[in-house]
């Protein structure tokens, strides 16, 4: 697929039509065909996001996205608003031509609207951890405990922790201390 311009949405969820929602499954299931089963149930997993951020071609076609929500953690005993993202997604076709990082700039752009949120937040697998640095997030060193959607159990993951300061400075961040996520992930 030759470069096409993309245009950015930031949808709330409870406005997601039943075509956008099954555009944004479809992207999902391409990006992910290992959880087509999956995908094809659903455009989340874990807390259902508030918003969804996604890029799409001139003809409406979703070809990258990200949900999002806010949500006050615990932090070493501290409370503090993040915006949980997961679900990121970007289409094959489009891969590697900078797409992904205009997700993550345009979801930044976005926070800084919102003065309620401290921070952005994710986890993720070690070998796209990279993907978001380049993004801007930064890894911690904080484990995040949370109720685990496929087990129905509270588990701790230590897997890799990154954060963007939105409205809170980077020093601000609790250290070390255990993310205390109060439900499901994102």
């Amino acid at each position: 697929m030759r470069f096409v311009t993309l245009t950015a949405h930031v949808t709330p969820r409870a406005e997601l039509t039943p075509e956008l929602e099954a555009g944004l499954r479809s992207l999902l299931i391409a990006a992910y065909p290992h959880f087509a089963d999956f995908w094809a149930g659903t455009s989340y997993w874990g807390s259902e996001p508030e918003w969804h951020l996604w890029l799409a071609d001139p003809a409406g076609v979703p070809l990258a996205q990200l949900g999002f929500g806010r949500r006050v953690a615990q932090i070493g005993g501290r409370d503090v608003t993040l915006v949980g993202v997961g679900g990121v997604a970007t289409h094959p076709a489009v891969q590697r031509r900078g797409v992904g990082c205009r997700l993550l700039r345009d979801l930044h752009a976005f926070l800084l609207t919102r003065p309620d949120v401290e921070f952005a937040f994710l986890q993720c697998r070690e070998e796209v951890a990279p993907f978001y640095e380049s993004g801007g997030f930064v890894r911690v060193s904080n484990a995040a405990h949370y109720l685990d959607p496929d087990e129905d159990r509270w588990v701790t993951n230590a897997g890799p922790t990154l954060i963007l300061p939105v409205q809170a400075a980077l020093g601000d961040w609790p250290v070390g201390e255990r993310v205390n996520l109060r439900g499901w992930p994102w």
